[in-house]
């Protein structure tokens, strides 16, 4: 009888642990599979969540965008991106190319820069022009040195703060500030946040003077035309000297540059020289256009806004210019009108060009000190006449001389000229 007690324990026993493996072995099997599936989820919800920052990623990257408010402007130490500084709300940024997109695209390097910027703090834009007319300018040989932190502007609004100085090229020197390259763009930094300067001579020759050459009608004999005229340039006589100043890698410069030079605020290339058009008349239109677009040299249009539009006129070649609105009707009108006819003739020209207001050419080149004083009181930054001499910066900038472009100006005399 004890016997078959001490075997019915044993049965006992052995049932109580066959059931308590099972219930460890259910629990067990049942965490693991909690826990896979929880793993799964988590899993899921990873590759969610790397497939919406993928695609915002994409959504947001173009070689174009604009930056959202309160942007941050990184740098890349040791595979890490550390921030640098800032960027403003809505400052349009040229970005490196990316030819496939992935997760480790986080970062977007901005163009020709050593500089980041996060995924989430840009949307794309379509495209924007870069005005890089500077680069033809010969930088100053002292260099600013920035405080920390540096400072940029556009125009007047503020687009970086970055916590470093920077040793920088003087461009423009304004009167109450710097124009400076920064991230492939002209951008300003006030004087008063600079450090000091540094002398850095460059040892590139500079324009002393610079020969502003004058044009009227132009026409091409080999289609028939005629003009007996000695200020008619025939289309073959043109071409060869734009020939000339292409060949010879002359800066063909605007009417803003000229401005920007005779105060001294920027250096031109020794080899510059101004293109100006005066009047609007024969082959204005049609064959000059077409010739400064052929060797993508730029001229200025001084046109006579009250007898033709300026829209007859549009050229990404050629700017255009006041040559008064309708003083052009005889040799010396300007000088006989009185300041306040002259002046509302200047501010009809000035409407007529959209508000255009850089420069002036006197009509048949005829002025005194009331036409000046009215061009300077317009508004007019300079304005020209004629003399048969070269620009200084020493001159009025309100009388500066060109040299007329005749029919029988030979290329030989051209090249004088210009050199």
């Amino acid at each position: 009888m004890r016997k078959i007690v001490k075997k019915r324990k044993k049965i006992i026993i052995v049932l109580s642990l066959v059931l308590i493996i099972s219930g460890l072995a259910g629990v067990f099997i049942y965490k693991k599979y909690d826990d896979e599936k929880k793993e799964k989820i988590r899993l899921e919800n990873i590759r969610k969540e790397e497939a919406r920052t993928l695609n915002t990623i994409k959504e947001n990257y173009n070689n174009y965008v604009v930056s959202k408010a309160n942007s941050k402007l990184y740098e890349l130490e040791e595979n890490d991106y550390k921030e640098i500084g800032k960027i403003e709300d809505g400052v349009k940024l040229e970005l490196e190319n990316i030819d496939e997109l992935t997760l480790d695209n986080k970062y977007f390097k901005l163009k020709n820069s050593n500089y980041y910027v996060y995924y989430n703090d840009v949307e794309k834009i379509e495209g924007f022009n870069i005005d890089d007319y500077y680069k033809n300018y010969v930088v100053f040989d002292n260099d600013v040195v920035t405080k920390n932190p540096t400072k940029f502007y556009d125009g007047d609004n503020l687009v970086y703060t970055i916590d470093t100085s920077f040793t920088l090229p003087i461009i423009i020197n304004e009167d109450d500030y710097y124009q400076v390259e920064f991230d492939n763009k002209l951008l300003k930094i006030k004087k008063e946040d600079v450090e000091k300067l540094v002398e850095n001579k460059k040892n590139i020759d500079i324009a002393s003077d610079i020969a502003v050459l004058n044009y009227h009608f132009f026409y091409d004999k080999a289609k028939g035309d005629y003009c007996p005229e000695i200020i008619c340039l025939d289309t073959s006589d043109f071409d060869a000297q734009l020939k000339y100043l292409k060949d010879n890698n002359f800066y063909t410069a605007s009417m803003k540059d000229m401005a920007l030079w005779m105060e001294r605020k920027i250096q031109l290339p020794k080899k510059t020289a101004v293109i100006t058009i005066d009047d609007g008349a024969m082959g204005t239109n049609t064959y000059l256009p077409w010739l400064l677009k052929k060797y993508d040299l730029h001229g200025t249009l001084f046109l006579i806004t009250g007898w033709w539009p300026k829209a007859n006129y549009l050229s990404d070649n050629l700017e255009i210019q006041s040559h008064g609105n309708n003083i052009h009707n005889y040799y010396g009108e300007a000088l006989y009108k009185t300041k306040d006819e002259l002046l509302d003739d200047f501010h009809k020209s000035i409407e007529a060009l959209d508000g255009e207001d850089t420069a002036l050419c006197y009509p048949f080149y005829a002025h005194n000190e009331k036409v000046r004083s009215a061009a300077k009181e317009a508004g007019f930054k300079i304005a020209f006449a004629g003399g048969n001499e070269k620009a200084r910066q020493s001159d009025d900038p309100y009388q500066i001389g060109r040299y007329p472009i005749y029919s029988y100006t030979s290329l030989n005399e051209f090249i004088q000229i210009v050199n």
